[in-house]
C-alpha cells in the first residue's frame, strides 16, 4: 500500500488541533472525512495510523484503561514533524 503524504499531514494536524489529548480511530476518521473531500477507506486509514505509530509520530493509548477502545495521541516527534511541515509551507518557492 502506498503512503499518502496528504493523509499523513491531515491525521497529524487533526490530532494536534483536537480539544482532547487523544482521539479514537472513529474520531480521526470523521475529522479526516471533514477535511479531505476524497477521504480514504477505513483500511487505508488504519494502515496510516499504524505506520505513523511505527515512525514514532503518534502513539496508541488506552482510554479509561480499556485497550479495546484505543485512542491515538500525537507524540513530541509528531509535533516536530508538523512544525517542520508548517515551516516548509511558509518558505517562498524559488522560481529559478
Amino acid at each position: 500500500m502506498q503512503r499518502d503524504f496528504d493523509l499523513v499531514v491531515t491525521i497529524l494536524s487533526e490530532l494536534r488541533n483536537a480539544d482532547a489529548a487523544s482521539l479514537s480511530q472513529q474520531d480521526i476518521e470523521a475529522a479526516v472525512a471533514a477535511s479531505m473531500p476524497d477521504a480514504p477507506a477505513t483500511a487505508v486509514m488504519v494502515h496510516h495510523l499504524d505506520i505513523l505509530a511505527d515512525a514514532g509520530l503518534i502513539s496508541m493509548v488506552a482510554q479509561n484503561g480499556q485497550a479495546s477502545q484505543p485512542h491515538w495521541r500525537l507524540t513530541w516527534k509528531g509535533h516536530d514533524a508538523l512544525d517542520q511541515q508548517d515551516e516548509d509551507d511558509e518558505e517562498p518557492e524559488d522560481d529559478d
